[in-house]
């Protein structure tokens, strides 16, 4: 009897944990876009991506030789690793890009919010998921949560190629968490973070040098200057790699599915962040949008807290 309590307290405990990583990954993920405002006047959008990720996998390959030794990375499986990230968070990234170019951001804002089926859809197929009456539920309240964290309208978006596009990336952003998390299981967190964060860099410093061969005006390189060192050093490590790092461990351990429900919160976290560095106006829609997501996240793990703590 006692070691079915302590069993269950352990399962409870380490959900709780796995739970918190994501939503601090998120959260320094949301800071990301606060910061990409003191920026995005004077950088182009495969400039900063591509110095992004580079800078991420610097910092990743870094602690990771600390964390596991030069020995962990040589026998890495890096091939299936590049692959992924270069297909997930590099042609995913780009694929995000051209989708906003060729619609709207609100339809990028809204199709985004739909992570959550997209996470349910990898499971699905890959791991031949049955979902129950609580993860159901769990998905609706994080869709509702989602658009009325956004404060957009579905009236006010537009259909066409752009939402197809975009639509592929969260896909795809969802395959290559699965595939981090599950592919590469005989690497750390740290390691399987950092062989696909560099995939992606490296996906990413091609697009960059490509563009930049036919003059796009998305590779400009703005200038550092002390007003923007802050927001540059948070877009480029804390909401990228930190924030990748968290989030795959988090991933790795609730599954795809469930992590993306905390993706859907990142429209609060920005208002939060606005709201208390820069005065901004508090939303009431976002702060309701934020609880339903949270209530999903909850139902939803109806089946960790039950069924596997027994």
């Amino acid at each position: 009897m006692v070691s079915s309590v302590l069993s269950r307290d352990l399962t409870g405990q380490r959900v709780v944990i796995a739970n918190t990583q994501c939503f601090v990954a998120i959260f320094l993920w949301a800071s990301g876009f606060v910061a990409l405002e003191f920026l995005v006047d004077d950088w182009g959008a495969l400039s900063l991506n591509a110095i992004r990720l580079g800078v991420s996998a610097l910092f990743l390959m870094l602690w990771w030789i600390v964390r596991d030794g030069l020995v962990a990375i040589i026998h890495a499986p890096w091939s299936k690793g590049l692959m992924v990230g270069g297909l997930g968070w590099g042609i995913g990234s780009l694929l995000l890009f051209l989708g906003q170019r060729m619609s709207d951001p609100v339809t990028t804002t809204i199709v985004v919010a739909m992570m959550p089926l997209a996470g349910a859809a990898i499971e699905m197929i890959f791991e031949k998921r049955r979902l129950i009456w609580g993860e159901y539920l769990g998905i609706g309240l994080a869709l509702s949560g989602g658009y009325l964290a956004t404060g957009v309208s579905l009236a006010k978006s537009e259909v066409g190629v752009g939402v197809l596009l975009c639509f592929l990336a969260i896909f795809l952003f969802a395959w290559a968490t699965r595939a981090t998390t599950r592919q590469l299981g005989d690497l750390t967190a740290t390691g399987q973070t950092t062989v696909t964060m560099i995939g992606g860099a490296v996906v990413s410093l091609g697009l960059y040098l490509g563009f930049l061969a036919v003059g796009s005006a998305e590779v400009h390189i703005g200038p550092v200057t002390l007003s923007v060192i802050w927001p540059l050093f948070i877009f480029l490590l804390p909401s990228s790699g930190i924030a990748q790092l968290l989030w795959i461990i988090g991933a790795g351990r609730l599954g795809i599915m469930i992590a993306s429900f905390h993706m859907n919160a990142a429209p609060f976290y920005v208002m939060v962040i606005l709201a208390t560095l820069f005065d901004a106006a508090w939303q009431p829609a976002r702060i309701i949008g934020a609880a339903l997501v949270i209530l999903g996240v909850i139902i939803a793990q109806s089946r960790h807290w039950n069924q596997k703590a027994m």
